[in-house]
């Protein structure tokens, strides 16, 4: 799939969710054995999204919309599970090339596959040009944990954010974790973090020399005490100063 061409520095040492997941877990080999199936199947129904499907373009369609609320990363991992699911289904394996039989799901094939080479890169630099919000480390959300649970000014749902980041399983995606489990259609906690900081971070704010947006007052309350407004950013897991400078 193309990369998507950005003037955005590398940030190797912060998750990024707007990467291409790790090849590992995307492979058609993972797709054959199983090990995407958490996106699909009933493993827990409580969380599921039910309805996806990769039979012909119907399926395909409702797929894509079952799943537009949720994270970018979400939605890659599960288009392209659908994607290779289908790909390497027996029909598809033991059909003649142009094979009639398996039109509607070459058919379903063609919407995701439009999807991963089309609408990802699209969304992936849409979401680039409204600044990069990489995650701050675990380590500094804990140390301010504390503080940022006691805050009156900071909104229930950062500070919900902030407990569920610290306490996330390594390994474990906050695009795979839904802010209201009964709800799996509605946005995941990584597509919840991009809105509220959306809304919270001015315009242009959130670029590489974003900090010199801010004002002193606005981040600082003195040397090396965060503002409450700042302290706001943090339980999002992010700041406009770099990782290294915050306390």
């Amino acid at each position: 799939m193309p990369k998507v061409q950005s003037t955005t520095r590398k940030h190797t040492a912060h998750h990024d969710p707007l990467a291409k997941p790790n090849k590992s877990s995307t492979s058609s080999s993972s797709s054959r054995t199983g090990g995407n199936s958490h996106l699909y199947t009933d493993d827990n129904p409580k969380t599921t999204i039910h309805g996806t499907g990769f039979k012909d373009r119907a399926a395909a369609e409702r797929t894509l919309k079952l799943i537009e609320q949720r994270s970018l990363i979400y939605q890659f991992q599960t288009v392209n599970t659908m994607f290779n699911r289908a790909k390497h289904h027996p029909s598809m394996k033991n059909a003649t090339e142009g094979s009639a039989s398996t039109a509607d799901m070459r058919a379903a094939m063609e919407i995701f596959r439009n999807w991963l080479d089309v609408t990802y890169p699209e969304a992936q630099a849409a979401l680039r040009a409204g600044g990069f919000k990489p995650l701050l480390s675990k380590k500094v959300v804990e140390r301010h944990l504390s503080r940022i649970q006691d805050n009156d000014v900071i909104s229930e749902k950062a500070k919900q954010f902030a407990k569920v980041y610290c306490e996330l399983p390594k390994g474990k995606k906050l695009g795979n974790v839904l802010v209201d489990d009964s709800k799996p259609m509605e946005p995941d906690w990584e597509r919840a973090r991009y809105m509220e900081l959306d809304q919270l971070v001015p315009s242009g704010a959130a670029k590489e020399d974003g900090q010199d947006a801010w004002k002193v007052g606005e981040l600082w309350v003195e040397d090396g005490v965060l503002s409450d407004q700042h302290l706001h950013l943090v339980a999002w897991a992010w700041s406009p100063v770099p990782e290294k400078k915050l306390p």
